[in-house]
């Protein structure tokens, strides 16, 4: 699909449809968020889309999503989920992110893990769990969003820009680049996590 033809389908629904995708990723990490989100940066590096606004949905939407996340924890909601086959479904998952993780709670951890995949999930489950402040979380949530939708608009836009390939198969050799970058952040993690038991 060429970027007219998405934008013609989409219209003025792109930024919201993907700030739902993105708000939609934290509690189910499946969602095909990124690939909007990249594709956005990529649609903009051809003049399709503007920098601003696909920043702006992604960061809002990821902000959303944090919010929400941390409040099914926070507030043991998570029975809510349990009424459903698919809310026990996507509880389960996020209760295996929380083990393959660990149980990071710290501020650093809701900044940097977002990177990794499913590190946004399990950091925010752990943060409420853990009962981080609501203004602190706020804050350090909306900041790691900002820094996360800037650089994968940024990546997007990058890749857009150096392949000339259409904006999709920019947006997945942006997201197999992010991909590699979270494996490198969550070997870091893993190492420093080990030194500091040793």
């Amino acid at each position: 699909m060429s970027a007219q033809e998405l934008l013609d389908a989409l219209g003025w629904w792109f930024h919201p449809v993907t700030a739902l995708l993105v708000a939609l990723d934290a509690p189910f990490p499946p969602t095909p968020s990124e690939l909007f989100v990249i594709g956005s940066g990529a649609l903009a590096s051809e003049g399709s889309l503007s920098v601003v606004p696909s920043v702006l949905a992604a960061w809002l939407g990821c902000w959303a999503g944090d919010l929400g996340l941390y409040a099914l924890f926070r507030y043991r909601l998570t029975d809510v989920l349990d009424r459903w086959r698919w809310g026990r479904v996507v509880h389960r998952g996020i209760r295996r992110l929380l083990v393959k993780a660990g149980p990071e709670t710290s501020l650093a951890g809701l900044f940097v893990l977002r990177f990794v995949s499913g590190g946004r999930t399990a950091s925010v489950a752990a943060a409420g769990i853990g009962g981080i402040r609501w203004r602190v979380f706020v804050w350090f949530s909306g900041l790691g969003a900002l820094v996360w939708s800037g650089y994968m608009v940024g990546l997007g836009w990058v890749t857009g820009q150096t392949t000339g390939l259409p904006w999709w198969a920019s947006a997945v050799v942006g997201m197999l680049l992010g991909t590699l970058a979270g494996a490198l952040i969550a070997g870091i993690v893993a190492l420093r996590r080990r030194s500091g038991k040793g």
